[in-house]
């Protein structure tokens, strides 16, 4: 398998614009899909016109035409059947290589977290459906299609502006999940997209896997020691059960309540994603090191005191 042009949807999102940035700086060359009525603009970008309603064989035609040989997709997990019509147009074209909405917060490949979260049982969906065009031949010699699955935890960096780490930096409150002191693993977006470009770079030892990676394998303690010294201010600790949080919020994200949602998505994030016993750890077969935590918390707290000046 070898991997020259890159196709990537969802570059405007949370994770989109790291992964177009390490992919202009690989030694392969990015294509961004955009949408029809999307307002977003790619300077300096290859930028290919896709129908609103992902029409199969138009798109098809399109990756065809722009010669993709790998396909990234950085939009919401959530959303299945937008993944699965461009993995169709891969699998009818002449692409190689898929990577799906994986990422994110927690294990699709955990049972429990998948009965706690339709999010993460619909990324699952979406793996099985790769798995099943495995060995499915598409005649003409194209190669069977692959893919490969990144887990990353919580994206850390944008996590910890968001409170998405339980940490509400702004306010200085730390929300400790029974005791803090559970390792979890966490990402931070570069770290994530230097993840991809590796994938791309090794696609036959990554093929058809689900891999686990993570920047930070850290408590919420370390996290908030880190957040202190930096500050040089303390926090307010507030002990919470992840159990009791999970059993309040659960309910409303099962009505459709978006904030519950990310509640769910945050606190089971941290007590439930430790990564590093997992058999596809994949840090050292991507090259990738972990990161400096005080380094990354004052990135962070510099960008937000930043933020709040400019406002």
């Amino acid at each position: 398998m070898s991997i020259q042009n890159v196709a990537l949807i969802g570059a405007s999102g949370t994770l989109g614009p790291s992964i177009l940035a390490a992919l202009k700086t690989s030694p392969y060359t990015p294509f961004v899909l955009n949408r029809a009525s999307s307002k977003s603009t790619y300077p300096s970008t290859n930028v290919i016109t896709v129908p609103d309603d992902l029409n199969i064989p138009a798109l098809t035609a399109l990756f065809n035409d722009h010669a993709i040989d790998a396909l990234v997709l950085a939009i919401a997990g959530s959303h299945v059947e937008t993944q699965k019509k461009l993995i169709d147009a891969a699998f009818a074209a002449r692409v190689q290589l898929v990577i799906p909405a994986e990422f994110g917060s927690c294990d699709s490949d955990d049972d429990a977290t998948n009965a706690l979260l339709p999010l993460m049982a619909g990324k699952k969906r979406v793996r099985e459906y790769l798995q099943s065009l495995e060995s499915k031949e598409r005649g003409e010699g194209k190669p069977n299609l692959a893919w490969t699955s990144l887990v990353t935890g919580h994206f850390f960096d944008w996590g910890l502006e968001h409170n998405l780490l339980c940490i509400d930096v702004q306010r200085k409150i730390a929300h400790l999940l029974d005791g803090g002191d559970i390792k979890f693993s966490g990402s931070n977006l570069s770290f994530i997209a230097r993840a991809v470009v590796a994938i791309l770079a090794l696609p036959d030892a990554a093929r058809n896997k689900l891999l686990y990676v993570h920047s930070h394998h850290v408590t919420q303690l370390e996290l908030l020691a880190a957040l202190e010294k930096v500050m040089g201010e303390k926090f307010e600790r507030l002990q919470e059960s992840s159990k009791e949080e999970l059993a309040e919020a659960r309910p409303k994200m099962l009505k459709g309540d978006p904030e519950a949602t990310e509640e769910v998505v945050a606190v089971h994030g941290v007590v439930a994603s430790d990564w590093a016993g997992k058999s596809t750890f994949a840090n050292q077969l991507l090259g990738l090191e972990e990161e400096d935590l005080e380094e990354v918390v004052a990135r962070v707290v510099q960008k937000m005191k930043g933020k709040a000046t400019s406002n």
